[in-house]
């Protein structure tokens, strides 16, 4: 939440020449409502029945995309198999106290505070940590990170 995966997505698909998706602009486009106001009126757990159908769904395409998916992805046990058999994925790591400044600065994203955003972490980490390929300090640069993750794909 707040790394920069949409921003360093958008940087990396056009360096490849390949196209994005983002499974929060997605989630809105089918909706037409944001991921915060579904979190509002209809629970987390709508929010990420959503994230996990975008994700599975972006994963399933033939096209080869760069894919910015939700974070909740990771816990979703058909993710992480998808994930596994069809992309190259990328951990955008970030401190504690640096993900919780830039959550808080994201319209799009519902609020969440320190000890939520503590157990998040402390539930994903280990899961991002076995999926990713390449992992990478977010507090770099875009274009140092896009220039990591280059390096990353050989």
């Amino acid at each position: 939440m707040g790394v920069g995966k949409t921003t360093i997505a958008e940087l990396l698909a056009a360096r490849l020449g390949r196209h994005h998706r983002d499974s929060d602009r997605d989630i809105e486009t089918l909706t037409g409502v944001t991921g915060r106001e579904i979190a509002a009126a209809q629970g987390t757990d709508v929010l990420h029945r959503y994230e996990e159908a975008m994700a599975l769904g972006a994963l399933a395409t033939s096209e080869p995309f760069v894919i910015s998916v939700a974070g909740f992805a990771i816990e979703s046990a058909l993710c992480r198999l998808a994930l596994a058999r069809r992309a190259f994925v990328i951990w955008l790591e970030l401190p504690l106290s640096e993900a919780l400044v830039r959550a808080a600065s994201g319209g799009h994203r519902r609020p969440i505070d320190r000890a939520e955003l503590q157990t998040l972490s402390d539930r994903r980490s280990p899961l991002f940590r076995a999926a990713a390929d390449v992992v990478i300090d977010a507090n770099a640069t875009p274009s140092e990170i896009v220039g990591a993750v280059l390096d990353g794909l050989g």
